[in-house]
């Protein structure tokens, strides 16, 4: 019996580091690379529009501004290495500038992440008025970098 369960316990084992590195493995490729970039782009959009329906008052839920300026700045702290060398050719809507410029490229993303800090500061503080002009602002500089570094 005790056989038995080493035997099983040991298969298990093996079986499990056999899934578990399948799943581990890496492969950095260019599009992997841009897939994952589009998804944290993505996801920041979406939480930006979000708060446009919460900052407008289209929808009255004021407990959940908080949590999608917070997911803005998480997002928005991921920019600058969601765009590594090598990751400009393939399915990407990113331009070549990035890479040519890409001190500047960061200095927008540094940017975008000082005006969510500061809408995050705002609406801590209540102070809901001034954090819809500060979410205007933010939207003004995803315009500015898209503008110069994103085909439309």
């Amino acid at each position: 019996m005790k056989y038995a369960i080493l035997v099983l316990g040991l298969c298990t084992t093996l079986f499990f580091s056999g899934v578990m590195s399948a799943y581990g493995t890496e492969d950095d490729s260019s599009d992997n690379v841009i897939k994952y970039r589009q998804y944290v782009m993505t996801a920041m959009s979406n939480h930006f529009k979000a708060l446009k329906y919460l900052v407008t008052g289209r929808i009255t839920q004021p407990e959940q501004w908080l949590p999608h300026a917070r997911s803005i700045v998480d997002m928005a702290n991921m920019i600058e290495s969601a765009f590594p060398p090598e990751s400009d050719f393939g399915d990407t809507d990113a331009k070549e500038e990035i890479w040519e410029n890409k001190g500047d490229f960061n200095q927008k993303a540094l940017k975008l992440i000082k005006a969510s800090e500061a809408m995050v500061r705002l609406i801590e503080a209540n102070e809901r008025d001034k954090a819809l002009e500060q979410f205007k602002a933010i939207g003004n500089t995803c315009k500015a970098c898209h503008k110069k570094y994103r085909e439309l």
